[in-house]
């Protein structure tokens, strides 16, 4: 077995160098000078000598997803000095001051927890949001009046990656949902044969709303039929389950939140109709809950989410970041985003390594414009949750592998020994071109 020091000093070697060879563009593209800086006004950040260096999240912190965001960031921080020895690290000699908001998964939470966050004139950039809901239109749109990255590791949302909604200092390293509306079609029209379907979507909520308008657009594309598009809000779940069974299609896909997912489930279980009619999860709903509120009503039901198998073969995850989340934590990780907040937090670290002049004093002059177009330069970046190549769009994930799970056969139960039923890799641009 490999001692600790060893691995330590490997594992660093290893990350540093896909840090450098990954990230594109050379350092006179991408460093201001001071002056450049201070001219640029509200898009320059100052630290002082013995300041902290200010980076903010906006998660949304009662659910298990951005709790566990949360600790990634903290792990991330922690490494800044190239141990996991629960002492943050410092970046340029500064420490990191994390300020963080809850977003509340909705747009009115978002937009609060941005205009909170951007009080504090320094603020580097922030990690979130968590819901797509409390991204789109929301902080999104509050942070890019003052020039202030967002960059997400969980929200999914094909809005927010769209050319006429896109906010340009929104990147997301999360998938993009038209890899998962695309898998989750694949699934169900070339595996299984289910040529008809109706999807149910939470009414004004961006993420469940663009997901199930992907997957019927994706549907068409394979010649499947869409048969409906229903809004779930605080209608009785028995009058869903019933209009589903009017439409009487092959299969059901449900995008919503637990404990509104399981409701529409128990409901479609106990109506004769749709007693047997396969029906498909998002991940949102892929939870423990999902069990203790079904019971044996959960069994067969099908759930997509992120195939976690290729993070965890990595050597970097399995023997120095899993050992240390789970000393700060004193458990195992809850969702699958961890790994693209690790991979968040590391891109904006390098970024303003590359960019940030350092004074004479010791302080620091950081060019957000600057940061931006750093990020933009990344291309083939090896992380932690796959290949990482910024786009103009705000897309940084290239591509994702995206599973489908049986219950009770799901990770969040059966941790590794989970295997899918079906799972595919899906890139951007063959999903964009209409493959």
């Amino acid at each position: 077995m490999t001692t600790w020091n060893g691995l330590r000093i490997g594992l660093l070697v290893a990350l540093l160098g896909f840090v450098v060879a990954g990230c594109g563009g050379t350092e006179a593209q991408t460093t201001p000078s001071s002056a450049s800086c201070a001219a640029s006004g509200k898009t320059c950040i100052s630290v002082g000598l013995g300041r902290p260096i200010y980076l903010g999240t906006l998660l949304y912190v009662e659910d298990p997803i951005g709790d566990d965001v949360a600790q990634s960031v903290r792990i991330a921080v922690d490494y800044l000095d190239g141990t996991f020895d629960g002492i943050p690290g410092q970046l340029l000699g500064h420490d990191i001051a994390i300020l963080n908001e809850d977003e509340g998964c909705s747009s009115v939470g978002g937009r609060t927890g941005a205009t909170r966050l951007a009080q504090e004139r320094d603020l580097l950039a922030v990690i979130g949001t968590s819901c797509s809901s409390a991204a789109f239109g929301a902080a999104d749109v509050v942070l890019a009046k003052q020039n202030v990255l967002l960059i997400s590791p969980s929200n999914t949302a094909p809005g927010l990656t769209a050319s006429a909604t896109h906010q340009r200092n929104y990147f997301r390293i999360a998938f993009n949902d038209v890899l998962q509306a695309s898998a989750v079609a694949d699934f169900a029209y070339s595996r299984q044969g289910w040529k008809s379907a109706v999807a149910i979507h939470r009414k004004d909520d961006a993420y469940s709303s663009q997901l199930t308008l992907a997957f019927s657009q994706s549907l068409g594309v394979l010649g499947g039929t869409s048969l409906a598009d229903l809004s779930y809000d605080k209608e009785p779940a028995a009058s869903m389950a019933a209009s589903v069974a009017r439409q009487n299609p092959d299969m059901v896909f449900i995008a919503e939140y637990s404990p509104r997912c399981e409701e529409l489930v128990a409901a479609l279980r106990n109506l004769p109709a749709t007693r047997t009619t396969p029906i498909v999860v998002s991940e949102a709903c892929q939870t423990p809950d999902f069990f203790g509120l079904l019971g044996s009503k959960a069994n067969g039901i099908y759930a997509a989410g992120p195939d976690f198998s290729v993070v965890r073969e990595s050597a970097f995850y399995r023997d120095a970041y899993l050992p240390a989340y789970r000393r700060l934590t004193g458990g195992d990780p809850i969702g699958v985003f961890h790994p693209a907040a690790w991979d968040a937090v590391n891109l904006l670290f390098d970024a303003v390594r590359r960019t940030a002049v350092v004074d004479p004093s010791g302080g620091l002059s950081i060019d957000r414009e600057a940061l931006r177009r750093a990020l933009l330069a990344v291309q083939g970046y090896d992380g932690l949750s796959g290949r990482i190549t910024c786009e103009s769009s705000g897309d940084c994930a290239e591509s994702a592998r995206i599973a489908i799970y049986r219950a009770p056969n799901w990770p969040v139960v059966r941790g590794d020994s989970a295997k899918p039923v079906f799972s595919q890799l899906k890139t951007l641009a063959e999903v964009m071109n209409g493959g």
